[in-house]
């Protein structure tokens, strides 16, 4: 009787460890949900000498604390403002441009320069949370910098004068930009053609400063030298083309045209 005794208390010790469970890795975990209630919301922001902070801000109302909440401000150009997100925080103070700590408004601070572009800016924000960022919301200002907006200027336009067309044949054309507001000021730069009948659709034939030279004939990006790539072939009218340059800056001021001519034979 006594060993049946001490055998049923071994096998309900074996069972009891065997029917142990380890809860250490979780495998399908909860994850907290991030509700916007309000973002900022400015419809013209003016630069000012004496305080160019701007504080923006979002109202999060959420399960969970999250590791960080950051912001991208955009350009007009669709360039950030600053080389890393925003940081915002829901701490109460005022470097951070935050009042109260624990409310769920996290704020920050961002010097908006009177180098910055006049125009329309986007605000992004982001919460991350267990190392994953996700995007919660979205908002747009205008910037006025203060600066008068001066139109761009076009010079050094190179171009054939004269072409043989049996065939198609290809050519580049490109044009120097100047803009005192500065070259991220300029929204397009584009060229229109007059047939030598004196006809035109008007159509505005974009130019491109970006360095690819294998689409567009553009050997360095950004340098403020647009460049295209134009083809004719046997079926264009023979004689005279009127080739007519424009650049507009994002106050939509433009340059005085520069006119070329093109003979086709």
């Amino acid at each position: 009787m006594k060993n049946i005794i001490i055998f049923s208390l071994i096998f309900l010790s074996l069972l009891i460890t065997g029917c142990e469970k380890d809860f250490s890795n979780v495998i399908d975990p909860v994850t907290p949900e991030f509700k916007v209630q309000s973002v900022v919301k400015v419809d013209t922001l003016f630069y000012n000498p004496s305080d160019s902070l701007f504080t923006i801000y979002i109202d999060i109302l959420s399960t969970a604390a999250p590791e960080a909440v950051t912001a991208n401000i955009y350009n007009p150009a669709e360039s950030k403002i600053t080389p890393v997100p925003i940081s915002l925080f829901d701490n109460g103070r005022s470097e951070s441009g935050d009042v109260t700590a624990g409310d769920g408004r996290f704020s920050g601070r961002v010097l908006m320069s009177q180098n910055y572009l006049s125009g329309k800016y986007r605000i992004e924000f982001s919460v991350t949370y267990s190392g994953n960022s996700k995007k919660l919301a979205e908002t747009t200002f205008s910037f006025n910098n203060g600066r008068e907006n001066i139109k761009p200027v076009l010079s050094n336009l190179s171009a054939p004068d004269t072409l043989i067309v049996n065939t198609t044949v290809a050519f580049l054309m490109t044009v120097k930009v100047d803009d005192p507001n500065g070259l991220q000021d300029i929204a397009r730069v584009y060229y229109t053609v007059t047939r030598p009948d004196g006809t035109s659709n008007n159509f505005a034939f974009q130019m491109f400063d970006n360095g690819n030279s294998q689409s567009n004939g553009d050997q360095i990006a950004g340098d403020g030298i647009y460049s295209a790539i134009a083809q004719v072939n046997e079926t264009n009218q023979k004689g005279t083309y009127t080739f007519n340059f424009f650049a507009e800056d994002r106050g939509k001021l433009t340059s005085d045209p520069i006119n070329h001519l093109l003979t086709i034979r």
